[in-house]
C-alpha cells in the first residue's frame, strides 16, 4: 500500500552482550546468594555463559528455568556465583566502581542513580574519604519497564542432562564489527578467533569469512516430580521488542507553526527541510516492501497544546515516533512515551535526563561529552609520540567538556603505555610547545572570542618556532566562527569531532543529493539529510529487522545510556582541515 502522509493542523484555543571484564558485571543478591546479571545478545549460548562466567551448565540451568530451550536475546539471565558477599536485600542490584581520581562519593552515586546513603551502608569507611584504584559497591534503581526476576527454582526440582559437540559457525563480518565485538557476540575469546582463523592481528573489515568455533548443545530434562508451569520472567519488558506487523503507524512530530505564533521562521524551516528528507526515506522503505501509515503533525510548543495531540487514541496505537526537534518539547513527549511504552526516536539534540529509567527513547545525535571521549580516543590512537597538552578554558560552562576528554583519555593512557597528557592554562600553554617536533594542542570550548584569543597567542608563539608541528583540536562549533580563516585552520590542521558530517563527494550522498533534485528541484541540506538518515536507518533496524551498511551523512551506533533507560548513539565522525578543505578521517566508536 502506498504511505499517506498527513499533516494536521491543529488549533487550540489559547494555545539497544557478552560480559567477560568482571568490572562490567552488574550482580543480583537472592535469598543469600550472589549472581551476575547477564543481558542476552543475539549469538550468546549456554556454552558461552558456562565459559564466560566459570559457572558449571547444571548450576546456569537450575537458576534460569527456561534457559534449555536456547538462550533467547534480550532476556535476563541470573548467572549464581555462590554465597552473597554481604547482607543485602533480596533483588537488590549492584555494580563494582573502580574510583578515579577526583571523583567524589557525590559524583558516583549521581553517575548511577544511586545515593550517597548507600554508598556509606555498604562501603564503610568512605566517609573519610576516597581513593584512586578502590572499588565501591553501588545500588542501581530497579530498570524500569523489566520484568521482575523470577527466584531461582531449588535443586533438585530438575534433572538436566547437558551434553556439547564441537561445531564451527562461518560468518561474514558485518559494516563496523571488529574482532572484540565478535567474540563478545559469541563469546569466544579474541585469542582463539585469532588462532581458529590464522590470522596475524585483530584487523579484519566488512565481508571477511571468518570460522567461529562453538559448541552445539543438547539439554534434555528428567522430571523428579510434578512441578508448577514456568513462566518465563527473566526477558525485558515484552514492550521493548518490535513484533512484526503487516502494516505499521508512525508519527513524525514536526513545529510547522501554521496555528502557532510562539514557532519562529528558523524552526519552520528547519521542520520543512527534514519532512522533506522524511518522504525520501519513506519512498525508499516503500520500494523494500514496507508497508506503513505515516502520519505528520504539526505539533504546537506549548506544553497544553503538546499533551491535546499526544492524548488521542491515535496517538496510542502508534508504533514508533520521531521527533520533536526542540528539546523541551522532546522531554514532554519522551514522558509521555515511556508511560504509553511506546518507541520515541529523538532527531536532535535532547536533553540526557530524558533517557533515564526510560528505555523507549533513542537519543540519535551524539552528545557534546561523548564526542570529547571520542576526540580523547583518537588522540591516543593517533598521536601517540606528540607532545599532547590539554588546555583549561576556564569556562564555567565549558567545564563538562574539559572534564570528559580529560576523564578519558586518562582511562584509555593507562589501557595504552600510559601516553602523557600536559594540563595548562591559556596563560602558559605555549611554553609546552615542542619548538622541533608534533605538539597537539586540546581546547575544548565553544566560546568564540575564548577560541580566537587562543589562535593569536599560538601564531604568535609558533612565529618564533618554524620548526613546530603543531595539530590543534576543539570542537563542532568551531566550523561557524567565520573570523578563523582558512589559513589557521589549515595550518594548524584543526580538528574536532562531530555527530554528523554531510559530504556531497561521497557516492551515497550523491545518490541522495540525486533523488532530492528530482523531487524538490532544490539543493539539499543538512536538515533534509538528517530527516532520511533518521527515518531510513531506525525503520529498517527496529521495524524491519535490517541492516543499514551505511547512512549519507550520520554514523549510528545505539548503546544503553544507563542500566535500564534509554539509548544513546556513541559513535562520531573525526573531521580535519587539509588543504583548506574539512576531511574526514573516519568514523569513531566509543
Amino acid at each position: 500500500m502506498k504511505y499517506f502522509f498527513l499533516v494536521c493542523l491543529l488549533a487550540f484555543s489559547g494555545s539497544l552482550f557478552a560480559q567477560t571484564d568482571t568490572k562490567d558485571w552488574v550482580y543480583e543478591y537472592t535469598n543469600g546468594k550472589k549472581y551476575a546479571v547477564h543481558i542476552a545478545q543475539a549469538g550468546n549460548t549456554l556454552w558461552g555463559l558456562h565459559t564466560t562466567y566459570n559457572v558449571p551448565v547444571d548450576d546456569i540451568v537450575a537458576a534460569n528455568p527456561g534457559i534449555e530451550k536456547g538462550v533467547k536475546e534480550g532476556y535476563r539471565y541470573l548467572i549464581p556465583l555462590g554465597g552473597a558477599d554481604m547482607t543485602v536485600a533480596s533483588g537488590t542490584t549492584m555494580r563494582e566502581h573502580t574510583v578515579e581520581k577526583g571523583e567524589t562519593a557525590f559524583s558516583i552515586a549521581k553517575k548511577y542513580n544511586s545515593s550517597v546513603d548507600d554508598l556509606l551502608k555498604y562501603n564503610p569507611g568512605i566517609d573519610k574519604g576516597l581513593k584512586a584504584g578502590q572499588v565501591l559497591k553501588v545500588v542501581l534503581p530497579p530498570a524500569s519497564g523489566e520484568i521482575p526476576p523470577k527466584q531461582p527454582e531449588k535443586q533438585g526440582a530438575i534433572m538436566t542432562s547437558v551434553t556439547f559437540t564441537d561445531t564451527v559457525l562461518v560468518y561474514e563480518v558485518k559494516n563496523s564489527e571488529t574482532l572484540y565485538t565478535i567474540s563478545k557476540r559469541f563469546m569466544v575469546p579474541v585469542n582463539d578467533l585469532q588462532t581458529f582463523n590464522n590470522l596475524k592481528s585483530a584487523n579484519i573489515k566488512a565481508g571477511d569469512i571468518l570460522k567461529i568455533p562453538l559448541k552445539k548443545e543438547n539439554v534434555k530434562q528428567v522430571s523428579i516430580r510434578e512441578v508448577q508451569p514456568k513462566e518465563e520472567a527473566r526477558k525485558v519488558d515484552e514492550t521493548l521488542i518490535f513484533k512484526a506487523k503487516n502494516k505499521y503507524n508512525i508519527a513524525v512530530l514536526l513545529s510547522f507553526g501554521f496555528n502557532d505564533s510562539k514557532v519562529n521562521t528558523g524552526l519552520r524551516n528547519l521542520a520543512t527541510e527534514f519532512y522533506m528528507g522524511v518522504e525520501l526515506a519513506a519512498d525508499s522503505l516503500e520500494k523494500l516492501g514496507f508497508d506503513a501509515t505515516i502520519k505528520v503533525i504539526d505539533l504546537p510548543m506549548d506544553s497544553v497544546g503538546i499533551m491535546k495531540v499526544l492524548n488521542t487514541a491515535e496517538m496510542k496505537d502508534m508504533d514508533l515516533i520521531f521527533g520533536p526537534l526542540v528539546p523541551q518539547s522532546a522531554d514532554i513527549v519522551g514522558r509521555w512515551c515511556g508511560k504509553q511504552k511506546i518507541r520515541m526516536i529523538c532527531p536532535s539534540a535532547c536533553n540526557s535526563s530524558l533517557l533515564k529509567n526510560n528505555p523507549y527513547i533513542y537519543a540519535s545525535v551524539t552528545t557534546d561529552m561523548t564526542q570529547q571521549e571520542i576526540l580523547a580516543k583518537y588522540t591516543i590512537e593517533k598521536f601517540k609520540t606528540a607532545q599532547i597538552i590539554l588546555v583549561n578554558p576556564g569556562i564555567s560552562k565549558d567545564q563538562e567538556l574539559f572534564d570528559a576528554y580529560r576523564k578519558r583519555f586518562i582511562e584509555l593512557s593507562r589501557k595504552n603505555g600510559n601516553v602523557k597528557l600536559i594540563e595548562a592554562k591559556l596563560s602558559d600553554y605555549t611554553t609546552f610547545i615542542r619548538k622541533s617536533g608534533e605538539s597537539v594542542i586540546v581546547l575544548p570550548t565553544k566560546d568564540k572570542g575564548t577560541v580566537l584569543s587562543f589562535i593569536n597567542s599560538l601564531h604568535k608563539a609558533i612565529g618564533k618556532s618554524p620548526n613546530a608541528d603543531v595539530t590543534v583540536m576543539g570542537v563542532k562549533e568551531w566550523g561557524g566562527f567565520d573570523d578563523i580563516t582558512g589559513y589557521y585552520k589549515t595550518r594548524y590542521k584543526m580538528t574536532w569531532a562531530s555527530s554528523s558530517d554531510l559530504n556531497f563527494s561521497l557516492p551515497d550522498t550523491q545518490t541522495l543529493l540525486r533523488l532530492y533534485r528530482k523531487k524538490y528541484r532544490a539543493d539539499m541540506n543538512k536538515a533534509g539529510a538528517h530527516g532520511f538518515d533518521v527515518v531510513y536507518y531506525f525503520v529498517k533496524t527496529l521495524l524491519m529487522k535490517e541492516e543499514v551498511p551505511n547512512e549519507v551523512m550520520n554514523a549510528f551506533d545505539l548503546k544503553a545510556a544507563v542500566p535500564g533507560g534509554g539509548y544513546e548513539n556513541r559513535s562520531c565522525f573525526i573531521l580535519t582541515h587539509q588543504n583548506y578543505e574539512l576531511i574526514r578521517v573516519g568514523v569513531f566508536y566509543e
